[in-house]
């Protein structure tokens, strides 16, 4: 037996040596994705905005040390009001796991309007996305940094809303 391990030792050393550079790899950094659109009705547990149309677009993806991506968000007033909200950013942060998917941004363009107040510019606010991908009846939730929520990168929240249509898809 202690011939046997004698001689594994040295073949097994040579099989290191003799194997080129390029063919050992790393292990693949995760990827992560969420893509697609979201719109629907906010319901009476949204107060004021109830009965509001809301659209969300994101593309994020992330290859674990990298993330990159664009948002795109519209809230329309009640009829005859101004539009409540329609701006655009960056996604600067991805995480997801079992179809839940985490997107945190940065708003470059856009603004506000919250009850009688003038439109507000929110460009440089941080906004949070969470999704649930349950194929045709995804689920999400979204924090707005401008509204006082306190966003880190990559917090998100429970999915509690439920779009009328959406083609969310996450990976990772």
């Amino acid at each position: 037996m202690k011939r046997t391990i004698a001689l594994a030792t040295p073949i097994a050393a040579l099989a290191l040596l003799a194997t080129p550079a390029g063919a050992v790899t790393a292990p693949e950094a995760p990827a992560y994705s969420l893509r697609g659109s979201a719109s629907g009705t906010l319901p009476e547990s949204f107060g004021q905005w109830a009965g509001d149309k809301v659209r969300f677009t994101i593309d994020a993806r992330s290859d674990g040390a990298r993330t990159r991506g664009t948002f795109d968000v519209f809230h329309a007033g009640k009829p005859g009001k101004p539009t409540v909200g329609d701006f655009q950013g960056k996604i600067s942060c991805l995480v997801a796991a079992d179809g839940i998917a985490v997107a945190t941004g940065v708003i470059t363009k856009g603004h506000v309007t919250i009850g009688d107040k003038p439109a507000m510019d929110v460009s440089g606010k941080k906004v949070s996305f969470t999704v649930h991908d349950k194929g045709r009846r995804d689920t999400m939730f979204w924090m707005w940094e401008f509204l006082g929520a306190p966003i880190n990168d990559c917090q998100g929240t429970v999915p509690l809303f439920k779009p009328s249509k959406s083609s969310l898809k996450v990976k990772g």
